[in-house]
């Protein structure tokens, strides 16, 4: 399964800020003690992709990649990307891959994975654990042969753009988590011309086995404060490579996800935290 990072905030030094929190999520993901303990997957190796937004100059960066993210340059590409960003809000989505067994490793299903809804609004998603693929594709009316080419999320996104009516409502992404095969853990952004709805949140199935310690430490997903912003990050992102710059973290509760808007003048507002019960 996945590791990843979503951080927003208006920062005085952007670049050093989010290089730091990117670096604490190749080392999550060359070395990951909680998915060794719970999947045997030490490393999360089958690609990694990021989203970074300039709010205040509309500036977009989108990368995926199908090689590792410790294997290849991905902190000189966040950073160069964020060289002159100072005193701008940025929001970045940065994931690293580890592909369920069977799921195509190819540069479509590498996250965040991108759509358009019908308004012509991209939807970007980062995921977290596993959807039933095919009984999302059979609900929606997309063929077989189409959605074997590609991962659960890719579908699970494509899926959610044909219901998004104008913004993610509480109701579609209760409909998407009905979907859920082991976790969603989630990173969702709708990118419209001057609004950007960010969705972040944590849901997984709980089940009363020998895993059930490791199955909360794999999933766990935190929210912490950075100097002018946020951050929500994996577990492992957290618990063993924490960057200085974090502080006052706080563990969300299993099905809780929080709603923000982040406006084209770089001002951010929690609108919504919903506590979802699958």
């Amino acid at each position: 399964m996945c590791r990843f990072v979503v951080a927003v905030g208006k920062f005085s030094n952007a670049k050093e800020t989010l290089v730091s929190i990117g670096r604490s999520l190749v080392q999550a993901a060359s070395m990951d003690p909680y998915g060794k303990d719970f999947l045997n997957e030490e490393k999360h190796s089958d690609g990694w992709g990021a989203l970074l937004i300039r709010v205040n100059n509309s500036s977009t960066l989108h990368h995926r990649s199908v090689r590792a993210i410790f294997m290849d340059d991905a902190i000189n590409i966040v950073s160069g990307f964020l060289s002159s960003a100072y005193d701008s809000t940025v929001l970045m989505m940065m994931h690293a891959r580890a592909a369920s067994t069977g799921t195509p490793i190819n540069v479509f299903s590498t996250h965040p994975v991108k759509t358009e809804t019908a308004d012509g609004f991209e939807l970007y998603m980062i995921h977290n654990g596993s959807f039933y693929r095919d009984d999302i594709a059979k609900e929606v009316g997309i063929g077989r042969d189409y959605a074997v080419r590609f991962n659960d999320t890719y579908i699970a996104n494509l899926a959610l753009a044909r219901r998004i009516k104008g913004d993610i409502t509480r109701d579609d992404l209760s409909w998407i988590l009905r979907f859920t095969r082991s976790g969603a853990n989630l990173g969702i952004a709708l990118v419209r011309d001057d609004l950007i709805s960010l969705i972040i949140g944590s849901y997984y199935r709980v089940v009363d086995d020998y895993k059930k310690t490791l199955r909360e430490e794999y999933y766990r997903l935190y929210r912490c404060e950075v100097p002018g912003g946020f951050v929500y990050a994996s577990s492992t992102v957290i618990d063993y490579y924490k960057p200085n710059i974090v502080g006052n973290c706080y563990v969300l509760d299993n099905g809780e996800y929080h709603k923000y808007y982040i406006h084209g003048d770089g001002t951010i507002k929690q609108v919504d935290s919903w506590k979802l019960l699958i």
